[in-house]
């Protein structure tokens, strides 16, 4: 009995210290815990700053790593993380019992059109506007930020044309820059691609005309690439994969908090790619090639910026074609062009006090251009030194002051064999035409300075300016007056004006003794514009201008010296631009020119159509995000034809054993191909990723709903002609990564 009795109390004790170990296990399960958590966007991985953790009543905010630390009272409790711009995430307290550390990824929110971004030009200019990259990402061709220029006003519409013609000027008589780097074009020949990728892009600077005294040697218009300024928070690196053009990759990284450095590299397919899948049989063999690379190094500290900046870029063109001269079996000939270009640029801006801030960036650049025809060709070499420097004084809140140099030093080389000219010869062929073959070497310097002021008077700011300048090419020196103004009507309109004058000297081989002509003097052009700029709510914006422009002593080929400077051409119009700005849901613009451009070879001349007159051009773009992962868009072009000179007759040459055309010489570009338009459909789609984030877009471009002509075709006696397709529509995929 008296066992018994030990063992049912030793069984009991036993069963108490069991009860009373669970007890302390459901209690322990139950006590609160500590966790840190680590906000995060999701398809990045950068650190949200300022998110917020809301457990019951209380809120907590993440540090500016995104951190928050915290108690879990128990594992029922829930918590919701937000944070503005993204979803909210609703996260059980069971999920995360247990661990010391988590990382909660917060999904983009859904677009929104309760924010409106408006973007502002950086110097008050007449005919000046500026596009945001984020903008043109969602309506550029391609998502290229220089592209969209061919979406706005005032520039001439053309299938396949890369570069721009703007007002009736050609596209030599436009300059373009990356930041205040001048460079010889910023477009690809092929591929809808500027040489600068987006990433490292803040924003596009397009003036179709009257641009400020700061900007010389141009009669067209001006285009600036304005490179990104700010110091990234983390790394980051993008590629792209378009196919079948190219392939590219991107990476940023902050060396420290006051400096960074950036790299981009992009390389074409083509090459590798069309020669194996062209037919063999094909009777012309087109292959482009292309590749570009930019590197930029950023340093921000307090009131002084560097930024060191070098861009290259070459575009190649190899071409087989049927030709009667040829000595190769397949009976064609080879045509080769080849354009390269480097510069680098250190800019130094610094805020000196007492209203003053001056601007300078020393470049240098080199570039080649060769070009190759059976067995003519021409090559090109050159170096260019220039130092462009400015000074800004802000007088009082209407007036400032702007005072700027520029001295520039360029060596160029040109070696030709090419046809000479004959344009008394109504059956000039350059087949048969005498050639010109020789090397020269040209040292010449350039030097302009300028001066501006903003004057306000109440609702009226007048901006007088005047640019002086000399060439080595161009005998005597040479003076432009300009006048900008703006006068606001109300708060949300404002009449804008401009009027002045602008230069541009001759080319080398067009003043050369041996090439051209030594007389040749600066070609002119008086420049007027009156506009109405209107503001409609934040949303909603528009400008109508009307122009005329007018260029005399304008250089035209012919004549004993190759060159002359007798021509004229005027160009007329008006521009109507809408746009609807930037939110996260829809934003899109409407633009429509009608101009008109005439031109003569001398005074005694009639006027005739210009080759750069193009009467109706109409653009529409925009872009709708129904979701964080989904953005369509579309674009719609419609342009006048382009003119051309047509056949008059034609006569058997005997020597080329061909046919020789005349071209009606007394009616130039007195015919049109038909009318053009199209209609581009495209669609992105992102999918995030905890750290990195793929994007997906697929289109399809030059849809139409009848034949689009590029040009006329004559048959081998010039008889008949045709007219020539243009491309038929061509469907697209692009990808890229960012992590």
């Amino acid at each position: 009995m008296r066992i018994l009795l030990l063992l049912i109390l030793g069984l009991t004790f036993d069963l108490t210290r069991v009860g009373q170990g669970f007890a302390e296990e459901a209690a322990g399960a139950n006590a609160p815990q500590i966790i840190e958590l680590q906000i995060l966007a999701k398809g990045t991985g950068r650190a949200l700053k300022r998110a917020e953790v809301k457990l019951g009543t209380e809120v907590f905010t993440a540090d500016p790593e995104g951190r928050v630390r915290l108690s879990l009272p128990s594992p029922e409790a829930l918590l919701e993380v937000q944070r503005a711009g993204y979803e909210a995430q609703f996260v059980q307290a069971k999920d995360l019992w247990g661990k010391d550390k988590a990382s909660i990824y917060l999904l983009p929110g859904k677009p929104d059109d309760s924010e409106v971004i408006i973007t502002g030009s950086r110097r008050p200019e007449v005919s000046r506007k500026t596009v945001s990259v984020k903008e043109t990402n969602r309506i550029a061709p391609g998502g290229d930020p220089a592209q969209v220029t061919q979406l706005l006003p005032g520039v001439q519409s053309s299938p396949g044309r890369t570069d721009v013609v703007i007002r009736g000027s050609g596209p030599n008589d436009s300059r373009y820059f990356v930041d205040d780097i001048e460079v010889p074009s910023i477009f690809h020949n092929v591929a809808n691609l500027s040489i600068v990728p987006a990433q490292q892009l803040n924003s596009v600077d397009f003036s179709s005309g009257a641009f400020g005294v700061q900007y010389g040697d141009a009669t067209g218009g001006i285009i600036v690439l304005r490179s990104v300024d700010q110091i990234p928070e983390q790394p980051r690196t993008e590629w792209v994969l378009n196919v079948p053009f190219y392939l590219g990759i991107f990476h940023e990284q902050p060396l420290s908090a006051t400096s960074s450095l950036a790299v981009s590299l992009r390389h074409s397919m083509l090459e590798a790619i069309l020669p194996k899948v062209l037919p063999k049989d094909l009777g012309a063999t087109v292959v482009p090639s292309f590749y570009d690379s930019f590197v930029r190094y950023l340093v921000k500290d307090g009131d002084i910026t560097h930024k060191l900046t070098l861009v290259s870029s070459r575009d190649g063109l190899s071409l087989l074609v049927p030709s009667a001269n040829s000595e190769r079996e397949d009976g064609r000939v080879n045509v080769e062009f080849q354009n390269y270009f480097a510069a680098v640029g250190l800019e130094r801006e610094q805020n000196l006090g007492d209203g003053w801030r001056y601007r300078s960036t020393p470049q240098f650049r080199v570039f080649r251009l060769k070009a190759n025809f059976a067995n003519d060709n021409l090559y090109l070499r050159g170096r260019t030194f220039a130092a462009p420097t400015e000074f800004t004084k802000r007088l009082d809140r209407n007036r400032s002051l702007y005072l700027g140099v520029k001295p520039e030093w360029n060596r160029v080389r040109i070696s030709a064999k090419l046809p000479v000219l004959n344009t008394s010869d109504p059956y000039f062929d350059p087949e048969d035409a005498q050639r010109l073959e020789d090397s020269r070497t040209y040292t010449y310097g350039n030097v302009s300075a300028w001066s501006a002021l903003d004057l306000g008077w109440g609702d009226l700011v007048l901006t007088p300016g005047l640019r002086v300048f000399q060439s080595q090419l161009v005998p005597g020196q040479g003076v432009d007056p300009r006048l900008q103004g703006r006068y606001a009507l109300d708060s949300e309109q404002q009449l804008k004006f401009a009027v002045g004058q602008y230069s541009i000297a001759p080319e080398p081989a067009e003043s050369s003794r041996k090439f051209g002509n030594p007389d040749l003097g600066y070609e002119k052009s008086n420049q007027y514009v009156l506009g109405l700029e209107s503001k409609w709510g934040d949303r909603w914006q528009s400008e109508v201008q009307g122009f005329y422009k007018k260029i005399y002593k304008l250089i035209v080929a012919g004549g004993p010296d190759n060159f002359q400077a007798t021509g004229s051409r005027i160009v007329y119009g008006a521009e109507a631009f809408v746009r609807r700005n930037l939110t996260e849901k829809f934003f899109g613009w409407l633009s429509y020119t009608y101009s008109k451009s005439e031109e003569r070879k001398s005074d005694a001349d009639p006027w005739y159509r210009s080759s750069f007159d193009q009467t109706h051009v109409l653009n529409l773009a925009g872009s709708y995000k129904l979701s964080a992962f989904w953005d369509l868009g579309l674009r719609f072009k419609y342009n006048t034809g382009d003119a051309y000179t047509p056949v008059e007759s034609a006569s058997y040459n005997a020597n080329l054993d061909k046919y020789s055309p005349s071209y009606d010489e007394k009616n130039p570009y007195s015919a049109r191909i038909p009318d053009f338009h199209s209609l581009d459909l495209f669609a992105t789609y992102d999918a995030f990723y905890d750290r990195f984030t793929l994007k997906y877009q697929w289109g399809i471009q030059y849809l139409s709903l009848g034949k689009r002509v590029s040009s006329v075709s004559y048959n081998y006696d010039y008889s008949q002609k045709e007219n020539v397709a243009n491309l038929p529509p061509i469907p697209y995929l692009q990808i890229s990564g960012e992590f």
